[in-house]
């Protein structure tokens, strides 16, 4: 019985990471960097030019929307509201995975003392947080790290952590299980782990609201529907708690502070800033509509690590 159900469980996650890759979203690749001129060398005009994800224009506008030092939804007031539920403070050690610009790890070193070591997947994000950690101060207590989080899998030492982070990163990882097993591993016992992720409602290949959303990613999305997730993370020691379906709370964050942003710009920043606002109001547009009509979820994972993995009494039985 206990082999059936692990079965059944390792079924599931393998028939659904099978679908979404026939279907998965493309990396934009035909996007260039900002005022960047042809020129007439046939070399030059066939040679790729560098995308750049995160130009500076683009930058001011986002941060206006969620506070210095954050690309995410909530900003600082969100981080403060989920650090008390990792229980941390200056003896502890804080693995985040998605540091961006570097805004999480100063509010979670001004909140709790925390020692953060933080991994950006997005290489200009990670150089920009890298940057801004120096200048904070915190080169040493709170790094920014570039690396794949599929490539961190393998680096990441056992024991080494008292919690794990995450809070815009997840869903852009394909090989979930690795991950996570890795990042178990990494926890110390009674270690916890925090983390948001996007999702599908349901088992079959993301709708076409869904994909013009992940067309839209700097990061190709590989998205798992919240059955799978449970499955996988049930079959690691840990004790995993009810995942919250935050997705109303999540899109009220985005719409308020866009709300927000748009009322308090002057007219004369209004149409300075025009094409960046325009254009980043429809990246989150496309959130949103995901969300509204292709049914797109966001929810909430609370993990705590466990000496070993409970028996249930399926498996009790199964080894008489």
């Amino acid at each position: 019985m206990a082999s059936a159900a692990k079965g059944k469980s390792e079924g599931l996650i393998s028939k659904f990471t099978s679908s979404f890759r026939k279907t998965k979203a493309k990396p934009v690749t035909d996007k260039v960097a900002p005022n960047s001129k042809p020129t007439s060398s046939d070399t030059d005009k066939n040679r790729p030019v560098a995308r750049v994800n995160w130009p500076a224009s683009r930058l001011n506008v986002i941060e206006q929307l969620w506070g210095m030092g954050y690309t995410t939804p909530g900003g600082a007031e969100r981080v403060k509201q989920v650090l008390p539920l990792l229980n941390l403070n200056e003896k502890k050690s804080l693995l985040l995975l998605g540091a961006g610009l570097g805004g999480i790890c100063e509010t979670a070193v001004e909140d709790t003392g925390v020692w953060v070591t933080g991994y950006e997947p997005d290489k200009e994000l990670a150089i920009l947080g890298q940057e801004s950690m120096i200048k904070a101060g915190l080169k040493r207590k709170a790094p920014v790290r570039y690396d794949t989080l599929e490539g961190i899998a393998s680096k990441l030492k056992p024991k080494s952590f008292d919690a794990m982070m995450a809070l815009d990163s997840i869903h852009s990882v394909a090989d979930k299980k690795a991950l996570f097993e890795a990042v178990t591993s990494s926890l110390r016992m009674d270690g916890e782990m925090l983390f948001l992720s996007y999702v599908l409602p349901d088992t079959n290949p993301p709708n076409e609201k869904i994909q013009a959303w992940a067309n839209q990613q700097c990061l190709t999305p590989h998205l798992w529907p919240v059955e799978a997730m449970m499955a996988m993370l049930n079959g690691m020691d840990l004790d995993v708690r009810p995942p919250d379906d935050i997705s109303r709370e999540y899109k009220s964050c985005v719409l308020k502070a866009w709300i927000g942003f748009l009322s308090n710009m002057k007219k004369e920043e209004l149409l300075d800033k025009a094409a960046d606002v325009v254009s980043e109001c429809a990246h989150w547009a496309s959130l949103i509509t995901a969300i509204d009509r292709g049914g797109l979820k966001v929810f909430q994972f609370h993990c705590i690590k466990v000496p070993q993995k409970r028996k249930s009494v399926a498996d009790l039985m199964a080894s008489r």
